[in-house]
């Protein structure tokens, strides 16, 4: 272990720096109000595809004829993948959470079921999550949380219906693995457009993570995920799977880049809202973008001529 020993730089230095390693600017001072604005370390992630990795004379050195532009629009392509990608997750959480609420509530016929620990696999997590919830609450300035605190004196909680709308995507995904009856889960996972409870459960908690990345308002276009896409025979077409033979049998691994997770939310969408454009925004949202760019991110070459992207927006004219 090194001790860390690089000095701060100021924006000016940072236009220097980025010069010396050959990248065309243009007007400088645009240049000083991005960096400004954005930061040298946040725009650094979108240097990596223009570095000329033969250089040796200059480290992270450019590609000929790389323009301050072709890292800024890499950048943007991001911003705006990131706020396509958030749409969806809106539509599918809501979605999820309505369905949940009303298939918890209806199959117990308890408005306050959550609150109910028999209705859950693990005490221990059931404790945890409704401690989080009475925690999330208590301060809460919501009228609906309002209104029920001076309406009502038990339960000290709202009904479910109420309480899924403090939830997160994240603590929606461990409510609902965590739920004990699969009349409760079928519901959702068939809303979802997923062959089973096990799969919607783990789909779930893998979009939990681009879900976080988009809010954060980090790198999406060519990160690895750790969690990644179960593999759904449903969708095999479209998904890119890679097989491992390990200890003499084959296990089939779904890509962990972000093109599998975009599967996924093309297939819930066309669920939730049959006719949805948002398949067909998306895909004409990467065709921006370079063959290369696109496989970083685990686009397949020839993927909109696959009969998953035909039939999820019609026919793919236009979108190169």
């Amino acid at each position: 272990m090194k001790r860390y020993r690089k000095p701060p730089l100021s924006v000016a230095d940072q236009i220097i720096k980025l010069a010396a390693r050959g990248l065309e600017l243009g007007d400088e001072q645009r240049v000083e109000r991005y960096l400004n604005t954005i930061g040298f370390y946040r725009l650094s992630a979108y240097f990596i595809p223009f570095e000329d990795n033969s250089r040796t004379d200059i480290e992270h050195a450019f590609l000929e004829g790389t323009r301050f532009d072709d890292v800024l629009n890499l950048y943007i392509f991001d911003r705006e993948l990131r706020l396509l990608v958030l749409e969806a997750m809106e539509r599918i959480e809501v979605a999820a959470r309505a369905c949940w609420a009303n298939a918890l509530t209806l199959d117990t016929k308890d408005a306050h079921a959550y609150m109910d620990m028999s209705h859950f696999k693990s005490p221990q997590k059931h404790l945890r999550q409704l401690n989080r919830v009475a925690n999330d609450l208590e301060g809460s300035k919501e009228q609906f949380i309002k209104h029920y605190r001076n309406a009502y004196s038990e339960p000290f909680l709202p009904p479910t219906w109420a309480m899924v709308e403090t939830l997160s995507f994240g603590a929606l995904s461990h409510w609902y693995a965590d739920t004990k009856s699969n009349n409760v889960k079928k519901p959702v996972a068939d809303l979802l457009g997923m062959p089973s409870v096990e799969l919607a459960e783990k789909v779930l908690e893998a979009l939990t993570l681009v879900r976080n990345t988009c809010a954060h308002h980090s790198r999406l276009w060519n990160r690895q995920f750790t969690k990644q896409i179960p593999y759904i025979k449903k969708l095999r077409a479209a998904l890119v799977i890679h097989q491992h033979d390990d200890n003499e049998k084959p296990q089939l691994q779904p890509d962990r880049r972000l093109y599998n997770y975009l599967v996924v939310l093309a297939h819930m969408m066309t669920r939730i809202q049959p006719g949805t454009s948002w398949p067909k925004r998306m895909a004409t949202h990467i065709g921006i973008l370079k063959l290369h760019q696109q496989s970083a991110m685990g686009f397949p070459e020839g993927w909109q001529k696959l009969s998953f992207w035909q039939q999820a927006f019609g026919s793919m004219e236009g979108v190169e």
